[in-house]
């Protein structure tokens, strides 16, 4: 009993000091804040009454097929698509917009997929498209599926790049991810906040988190590493981001995917530990459809990291889709 009691007053000791730490960390930043002046393209609208940026990149050689809207994933923004975008232009118009809580859109929940398929569907009419094709990528899928399944005449198709739209793990296809638990627990205030506000404050851990999820081909200079930091470091993005991670992961189940009845075509990426060839072919399966391309040697941003390579993959599929 002694020895259990002097181990609980050493953990509760444990937790004060980190509890208390985060909490001066926290005050020193609001003193002595980070602010990264970055050059962000585009403009903002109001879409399903959420102030959202979007950038637009014109057809080069108008062609008539239909608009294409990219929507980025978790902790994403529209420079992930930045490299891609141009290349996806040549005959289309291509716009990309940054989700409700990331980016350069403002701070609104809350932060699920009703409200997040709410705000594609009023940029797209904000934006007066006629059935765009919709790129999602990682999470984004699920947001451009879920306008797919709520409203089959919104949407020409839709492509699902490095992700499936589901919020499930594991072989039986049963474990919702994401909320609860120890993960709950680490997003809490003060701790969350001084973690993820440390990361950011700092290069060098955005650039190795980048890094592994981009391979040898991702801009990893400062100023790209600006770009991924510049709207964690604005008032309440760091707030958002851990907001949204307390949630369970957005998603369609696998029933309401088999549902769909707009045509969808996959890319994967072979390095990809997200959304692997299996995953792919589980999800080929589940919306029926054959267009599915590969990129061998690829990891999940390889939008980013390897946009040549990546266009050539989706132009076929998009122009199927059209």
């Amino acid at each position: 009993m002694r020895w259990l009691r002097r181990a609980g007053i050493a953990l509760l000791t444990v937790v004060v000091l980190v509890l208390a730490a985060s909490g001066l960390y926290l005050a020193w930043d609001d003193l002595a804040p980070v602010r990264v002046a970055v050059d962000v393209p585009g403009a903002t609208v109001d879409a399903a009454g959420v102030p959202t940026h979007v950038e637009h990149w014109p057809a080069l050689r108008p062609s008539g097929r239909p608009p294409l809207v990219l929507v980025p994933g978790f902790a994403e923004s529209t420079y992930v698509f930045s490299r891609l975008a141009p290349r996806l232009a040549a005959d289309r118009e291509v716009y990309a917009y940054d989700v409700r809580g990331y980016g350069f859109t403002a701070h609104v929940p809350p932060y699920d997929l009703p409200a997040d398929t709410d705000q594609l569907a009023g940029l797209i009419s904000a934006l007066h498209l006629t059935r765009p094709v919709v790129l999602g990528h990682s999470s984004g899928v699920a947001v451009a599926l879920s306008l797919a399944l709520r409203d089959p005449a919104a949407v020409s198709g839709v492509v699902a790049a490095n992700g499936d739209g589901t919020p499930y793990f594991g072989a039986d296809r049963t474990t919702p991810g994401g909320g609860g638990g120890l993960r709950t627990v680490l997003t809490l205030p003060p701790v969350g906040p001084a973690v993820v506000t440390a990361i950011v404050r700092h290069r060098g851990p955005v650039r190795s988190l980048v890094g592994s999820q981009c391979g040898p081909g991702c801009p990893v200079d400062d100023a790209a590493i600006d770009r991924w930091r510049a709207p964690f470091l604005t008032p309440g993005g760091v707030t958002a981001l851990l907001a949204i991670a307390r949630q369970p992961l957005i998603g369609l189940t696998d029933d309401e995917e088999r549902r769909l009845q707009v045509p969808v075509a996959i890319v994967f990426s072979e390095l990809d530990t997200s959304f692997d060839r299996d995953a792919a072919a589980a999800m080929a399966e589940r919306v029926r459809t054959p267009l599915v391309a590969g990129l061998p040697g690829a990891r999940h941003l390889a939008l980013l990291g390897d946009p040549e390579r990546f266009a050539a993959a989706v132009t076929p599929l998009l122009d199927r889709l059209g």
